[in-house]
């Protein structure tokens, strides 16, 4: 699915630009809410006969990271077996290069990944592409509505479990495995999209996607955080709790 599209389709940007965030459900890390608005925005005007040097190249594709039914589905306070599946998970990819440097973004639709998933996708990227690893970045839209890949190769695959630091060599689970084949496979066909293109941004305001869950607690009755200290507010207090003011 190429992000690039001739000036008189530019207003398609818009439906794919909604697609990147499906299920983000606002949680997507700083650096993509950054990022993203310039990624999407991203609009290929008519190919000239020769690019001229510095000019900005850029290309999209999207990889089916779907898993198989009978997992969980986790991000609640238990995870709950996947029966149907109401839409695919995707790798969401974009390669820009400028003529001196080329990086790749991927965006997966999962509640997160194990460190050893993004270690070795950066690897094969490298080996296949010549995309340096350090050029990639690749995050989770942290979902409450998909799966994980979290599993440390020590600990069961239930989705939940995550430690610091990679796992060992050929520790990835079937299903990891999959995923990382799925970032590989869609910035490949990102790389081969690649077309001039132009760098916009835009903002818009969707107010029925958000909802604050931190409240502000009456003086004497907020618990410490884990480091000790006490905040101003608490996220997620019991429903109905005589403590809460706003």
């Amino acid at each position: 699915m190429p992000v690039c599209v001739s000036p008189s389709d530019r207003g398609s940007v818009a439906g794919w630009c909604a697609g990147w965030c499906a299920g983000c459900g606002g949680l997507l890390p700083a650096l993509l809410l950054a990022a993203l608005p310039l990624a999407t925005s991203l609009v290929c005007p008519a190919p000239a006969a020769a690019d001229p040097p510095g000019r900005l190249r850029a290309g999209a594709a999207l990889a089916d990271i779907t898993p198989d039914l009978g997992g969980s589905i986790v991000g609640g306070f238990l995870p709950v077996e996947a029966k149907q599946i109401h839409d695919p998970l995707h790798a969401r990819c974009l390669v820009l290069d400028d003529g001196t440097t080329k990086l790749a973004i991927v965006v997966c639709d999962l509640l997160g990944f194990h460190r050893s998933v993004s270690d070795e996708a950066r690897r094969r990227i490298d080996a296949r592409l010549g995309i340096p690893a350090g050029h990639v970045l690749i995050s989770a839209t942290h979902t409450h509505s998909a799966t994980g890949a979290l599993a440390d190769g020590a600990a069961p695959a239930n989705g939940l479990t995550s430690t610091s630091g990679a796992a060992p060599a050929g520790r990835l689970d079937a299903y990891q495995e999959r995923v990382v084949n799925g970032i590989v496979t869609g910035v490949a066909a990102a790389a081969g999209m690649l077309r001039p293109a132009e760098a916009g941004f835009g903002a818009v305001a969707a107010p029925e996607h958000v909802f604050n869950r931190r409240w502000s607690m009456k003086p004497g009755t907020m618990p410490p955080n884990p480091f000790g200290e006490i905040d101003r507010v608490k996220m997620n207090p019991p429903a109905g709790s005589a403590d809460l003011l706003e």
